[in-house]
């Protein structure tokens, strides 16, 4: 058996280590557009900032590859499937030929349509390991830097740039950071915390214009405000790569479309990671979620049921963030939304506890430096619990295992699930 797996991140490490658990003999292909082994993408704004080394960098151990007989292609772009011969055509002037292929090439950076903006020197987006070592080389104690987006990516982006330069602004176009997770209050937390920094943010504005030749000078805003600016950071967001996948005639809606089992709409080429579309269990429908766990498991069932036959189901997920900024520690799950009569609120000095309760049941919550239950808090929205079941109400301050009646206690504690 020949497998080819393009792209070398979570879902594509962890497919081969799935595919080597069932298939210790075939020949395995990972076909890569990045210079590096496969690295921690969470870990570029630590390197950044300096707190991780590059050696400490990898995804996994330097044997990896070599251990399990894997030929690792390295700076080759995949450019073309032919999906009746089963071959993978590629910028190295190779073609590949395999029984069985997984698509997981992640994810591109969106670029908003700025004239002249992608052929200026200073500009960046931050979504990979070499995007960040070229930022580091760039900037300079006297850099002013404007970024572009305040959603997860932007704001890791700044607090990895903190100290390093002499001024950083956070522009974006909704009314709070990280619009698509949190709500306003929790929102004004991390805000406050960030701005308690020396980093500044523009909110309900966007960049409308850049000026500058060959390198970005300022940066207008669509207020008309001008910005001074010699570093230029677009996190705006991101999409599925998928354009491997649409080129080659495979079922794609805004992501690659797979079954349960990780197939795409062509038999013996999967897909994982976050070019698909998965379940979204809590709103039942098809969703891109560009989650680091979820990459894992796809890429795993995807690797088993490459090697072994479409027996291992995905399991569906909902979506969930665990990050800190500056120490202060967020993790949102779920269906959030605005608050309502159905959110409980609990408010201390820099802490929040927000739970989201409808129809009986928890579907969301926000935590910031408050995360010791978020365990339980899990569970009970992926176990769909009824919460008029439980012992007392999960409102209350301090939750354990104890508010699960005593027969479902006994088998939590000792599931080997």
């Amino acid at each position: 058996m020949k497998y080819v797996i393009i792209g070398n991140s979570a879902a594509g490490i962890n497919a081969v280590d799935a595919v080597r658990s069932k298939d210790k003999k075939a020949d395995i292909t990972i076909i890569s557009n990045e210079e590096f082994p496969a690295y921690g993408r969470p870990l570029i704004s630590y390197y950044l900032s300096g707190k991780i080394k590059p050696e400490f960098m990898n995804y996994r151990d330097d044997d990896f590859y070599t251990s399990r007989n894997i030929e690792l292609l390295l700076n080759c772009e995949a450019e073309k499937l032919d999906v009746e011969n089963k071959k993978v055509i590629t910028s190295l002037g190779k073609q590949i030929s395999y029984d069985k292929l997984l698509l997981a090439t992640g994810s591109v950076p969106f670029i908003p349509p700025i004239k002249e903006l992608a052929s200026q020197d200073n500009v960046f987006t931050f979504l990979t390991y070499k995007e960040s070592r070229r930022l580091k080389e760039k900037i300079t104690k006297k850099s002013k830097v404007v970024i572009a987006g305040a959603g997860l990516i932007g704001l890791k982006a700044a607090e990895g740039l903190f100290g390093q330069v002499a001024k950083i602004t956070v522009i974006d176009l909704a009314d709070r950071v990280m619009a698509s997770v949190l709500d306003k209050t929790a929102a004004s937390l991390i805000q406050s915390r960030i701005e308690q920094n020396d980093i500044d943010f523009k909110l309900g504005v966007s960049v409308s214009e850049v000026e500058g030749g060959n390198s970005v000078s300022r940066a207008i805003l669509s207020n008309g405000e001008s910005l001074e600016c010699d570093i230029l950071i677009i996190a705006v967001g991101v999409r599925p790569n998928v354009k491997l996948a649409k080129d080659a005639g495979l079922k794609v809606a805004r992501g690659i479309v797979v079954d349960e089992f990780m197939q795409t709409s062509r038999e013996d080429i999967y897909a994982a990671g976050d070019c698909v579309e998965s379940l979204d269990m809590l709103s039942n429908e098809n969703k891109i979620l560009a989650l680091w766990p979820n990459a894992s498991q796809q890429g795993e069932t995807a690797g088993l049921n490459m090697a072994a036959g479409n027996k291992e189901k995905a399991p569906v997920a909902f979506a969930m963030n665990a990050i800190s900024f500056f120490g202060l520690q967020l993790i949102s799950a779920g269906i959030i939304g605005e608050a309502d009569k159905n959110s409980i609120f609990d408010i201390e000095a820099n802490k929040l506890r927000r739970l989201n309760i409808v129809d009986d049941r928890l579907v969301g919550y926000v935590l910031i430096n408050d995360q010791q239950r978020a365990g339980i808090y899990t569970a009970l929205i992926n176990d769909k619990t009824k919460l008029s079941t439980l012992e007392y109400d999960i409102k209350a301050k301090d939750i354990g295992l104890s508010v699960y009646p005593k027969e479902s206690r006994i088998c939590k504690i000792w599931s080997k699930d």
